[in-house]
């Protein structure tokens, strides 16, 4: 019952304020909403018929005829998404951007926190706070620059030990030496 309530109330609006609103009210309208409707789910489709809408407003200006004003918002809207679209999304939505999560830490420093073992070469390290599986790569030879003596042995670096991270294998940071 109550729902009936609410459609019967918003058909008395409806007809109330229609009587008193021009064509160019409602474009307005629909444009304003659909540009609120694009800051809530971005990807410019809804502000591409925010502007079709816009067009069917400024064809309201110069018609009264509502088939123009649809062919206009039409239009508007079709050049909108296939030029304009485009357009934006290559400017504000590529390029390099800043990596997040997982694709943030090659590069980056881990601590050593639990010595490697022996059998599988693994052992543990610390990178804000979180604690992951660390190995070296399974090609490396423990290579140190300017003639420092070379050791393929994990055991060398004790808990506490600085390594950088060059890749990330599932859970496991695939890490060498500092430099």
């Amino acid at each position: 019952m109550q729902a009936f309530i609410q459609g019967l109330a918003t058909c008395v609006l409806v007809v109330y304020f229609g009587g008193m609103m021009e064509q160019w009210h409602w474009w307005t309208m629909a444009f304003l909403l659909l540009l609120i409707g694009e800051a809530f789910a971005p990807g410019l489709v809804l502000g591409s018929l925010a502007l079709g809408a816009l067009a069917g407003g400024l064809a309201s200006l110069v018609t009264d005829w509502w088939e123009y004003q649809f062919v206009a918002a039409s239009a508007g809207a079709v050049l909108s998404l296939f030029f304009l679209r485009p357009l934006a999304m290559r400017t504000w939505f590529s390029g390099d951007s800043v990596a997040t999560g997982v694709d943030a830490l090659p590069g980056r420093n881990v601590r050593v926190t639990a010595a490697f073992d022996v059998h599988t070469g693994r052992g543990r390290g610390r990178i804000d706070g979180d604690d992951w599986l660390i190995e070296f790569p399974r090609d490396w030879k423990g290579t140190r620059p300017e003639g420092a003596a070379s050791t393929n042995d994990p055991a060398a670096y004790p808990v506490g030990s600085e390594l950088r991270v060059v890749a990330v294998d599932s859970n496991v940071l695939i890490v060498e030496p500092l430099l």
